[in-house]
């Protein structure tokens, strides 16, 4: 009968002996995590409270506060002033408090606001901010010259910031096709109200018809134009028959409407 084999050559154990091993150390670590001997790692410390407030801190409360109490229900955007990085303010223990004079966009898109921390080292500053409303409007695609009448070619559109506008602007190219450019513009240029005057259509000399009445009932006369008027402009009509000279409004080339 042969006996087992005790001793086995360096370096080499029998498949069953290696995995039992294996098995035995594995058991033997999950006992050690259980009794603490294998320390789970550490959880790290919070970071520490910066001693002086961010600028980013402050931005953040600006632009919150003017997106719900100044343009709330707008797409406007609001240019936070940098800050000065020698500004050194003890880091604020309660909520930012942030006020401006106005809760409407101003005329020139920029307001000062203030910030203040009322915590235990209180303090107040004021952070200039610009802000941009993006409008669609109408400017020229070619030049034309005055007296010019507009057609919808001769427009095209541009996205500007409605707060840095001085004077009004068109949006509608119905407001501009077949008006008449008041001066000399460029390609570009954004129309305004004083840059278009209606087409006349009635020109000094002209004789037209005056219409009076009201009720259903009219009475209308043959007048001669005083002046040069587009439709819808009042113009000076002298009557032909009386020489008396009225007011009326232009409906059309060849009628004038007393109101």
């Amino acid at each position: 009968m042969s006996l087992p084999k005790l001793f086995h050559r360096p370096g080499t154990l029998p498949a069953a002996c290696g995995q039992s091993r294996v098995l035995a150390l594995i058991l033997v670590m999950i006992n050690w995590a259980g009794t603490g001997l294998i320390a789970a790692k550490a959880e790290e410390p919070p970071a520490p409270t910066p001693l002086f407030q961010t600028a980013q801190s402050i931005e953040s409360a600006i632009q919150n506060y003017l997106k719900q109490k100044v343009a709330a229900g707008t797409s406007s955007q609001f240019q936070v002033s940098p800050l000065d990085p020698r500004l050194q303010l003890k880091t604020c223990d309660q909520p930012l408090e942030v006020q401006t004079n106005t809760l409407s966009a101003p005329q020139g898109g920029r307001l000062t606001v203030q910030v203040s921390c009322q915590g235990e080292a209180p303090w107040r500053i004021y952070v200039p901010v610009k802000i941009m409303t993006p409008v669609t409007v109408l400017s020229l695609a070619r030049p034309l010259a005055a007296g010019t009448q507009i057609t919808a070619q001769d427009l095209t559109t541009q996205v500007v910031n409605a707060n840095s506008q001085t004077s009004a602007y068109l949006t509608q190219p119905s407001d501009a096709v077949g008006q008449v450019v008041t001066r000399p513009m460029q390609a570009g240029q954004i129309l305004t109200p004083q840059d278009i005057n209606a087409a006349q259509i009635i020109k000094r000399g002209d004789r037209v018809t005056l219409i009076a009445g009201g009720d259903g009932v009219s009475v209308s006369a043959e007048g001669i134009a005083q002046g040069s008027a587009g439709a819808g402009q009042r113009l000076m009509v002298k009557n032909s028959r009386s020489g008396a000279q009225i007011e009326g409004i232009v409906r059309d080339a060849h009628t004038v409407v007393i109101p």
